[in-house]
């Protein structure tokens, strides 16, 4: 009897001394998986699309009943989100009025350029937005939208839109623009890093690396603004 309880004594301890390393091993991994850095959120554009009152003041490009005149302005937009306009003064009209442009049902102030030589409204305005990969930004806007006998002869009522993030915003690796082309139907396509095209009113898309189905882009590197005019044949599918 004597025997068989101390060798139970034994295998009792020797089950304790397995817990407890089994316990301390646990405790370890629980430790390095609690000090690993987070993973960052995938690169995404804002999820912003063209709106069907932005595409009928396109189509009717006048100030409405309660809009206010601006001065003219070679230059339009805010910030990297900016665009020359070309032609004369006559050629071109400014003004500010309350415009609904993510489809909420609330309009809100924005600025509008209509440019008459080449057929193309730009609305630009600050807005908070969701990105593609769920976080929220805030980035100064400009969109473009083709009007009816446009020079580029684009579809009336497609175009392109860009916004200015900072670094680590939409989880993009570096602060330049970012954005899409849209169709006539109102569709993103091409979406990523961007650069404006100002001499012949258009933009030059670059896919973003590890893009979401929803936002169409192909796997690639994106490319800030840093002002130089890349190659006409970087802009990917036309509209």
């Amino acid at each position: 009897m004597k025997v068989r309880s101390g060798y139970t004594v034994v295998i009792s301890l020797l089950t304790a001394l397995v817990l407890l390393v089994s316990a301390c091993k646990h405790s370890s991994n629980s430790e390095e998986a609690t000090n690993q850095p987070a993973p960052k959120p995938a690169a995404s554009v804002p999820n912003i699309k063209v709106t069907p009152p932005v595409q009928a003041k396109a189509a009717s490009p006048k100030p409405g009943p309660n809009a206010n005149k601006k001065p003219d302005n070679e230059a339009f937009g805010k910030g990297k989100a900016t665009v020359h306009l070309k032609g004369s003064t006559h050629d071109r009209s400014f003004w500010a009025e309350q415009l609904d442009v993510d489809n909420s049902g609330n309009p809100v102030l924005v600025d509008e350029a209509w440019d008459n030589q080449n057929k193309i409204l730009y609305i630009s305005n600050d807005r908070n937005f969701t990105c593609g990969n769920g976080q929220m930004a805030t980035g100064s806007t400009l969109m473009a939208v083709y009007g009816k006998g446009n020079l580029r002869k684009r579809p009336a009522g497609s175009g392109w839109w860009v916004s200015e993030l900072n670094e680590g915003d939409c989880g993009v690796p570096r602060g330049a623009l970012y954005g899409c082309r849209f169709d006539a139907a109102g569709n993103n396509s091409d979406c990523g890093g961007a650069t404006l095209q100002s001499e012949v009113d258009d933009v030059v898309i670059v896919p973003l690396p590890q893009s979401g189905a929803t936002q169409g882009n192909a796997p690639g590197q994106a490319t800030p603004n840093t002002g130089s005019t890349p190659s006409p044949s970087g802009t990917g599918s036309n509209q």
